[in-house]
């Protein structure tokens, strides 16, 4: 009577195959998954730079600086006839204690001429994310940046 069954070499080979391939699909998604953040982060500073603009168009001078005012300025009705927005919603999930925050939990920074000093639009704003690593590293690397 012969027996049926696997042997321990080739399940041994299965579960290598089956490893490898997991693997493979891991890092994968881990890779999209980065480039879907990296491209999150690229639309929102593109959505805040029409956003800024609109609001300098009606106002006439960009928001004061800091995340979190320039959030207040573009969603939050002031006392001012000129104001024609909300100029952009944000999400509760995009917010934290008033800072819009990045794909990775960090608040974007955002300095304008007015009542800061941006370092490469000196005349107007810079708006930046820090990027996957989370620090600031001049707008180079993985820095994701409006200039």
């Amino acid at each position: 009577m012969s027996q049926r069954g696997f042997t321990l070499v080739e399940l041994l080979v299965v579960i290598a195959i089956l490893s490898i391939l997991m693997g493979l699909v891991t890092a994968g998604a881990q890779t999209a998954r980065r480039r879907g953040a990296v491209t999150k982060a690229k639309a929102t500073i593109a959505a805040l730079e029409t956003a800024i603009a609109m609001y300098q168009g009606d106002m006439g001078d960009y928001p004061e600086s800091e995340n979190a005012n320039l959030v207040a300025a573009l969603s939050e009705e002031p006392d001012d006839p000129d104001w024609m927005g909300p100029y952009m919603e944000f999400k509760e999930d995009e917010l934290e204690a008033g800072e819009l925050l990045d794909p990775w939990g960090s608040p974007y920074v955002y300095l304008s001429s007015n009542g800061g000093s941006p370092k490469h639009r000196q005349h107007s704003y810079d708006v930046y994310s820090f990027g996957p690593n989370g620090q600031d590293d001049d707008g180079t690397q993985d820095d994701i940046v409006n200039w």
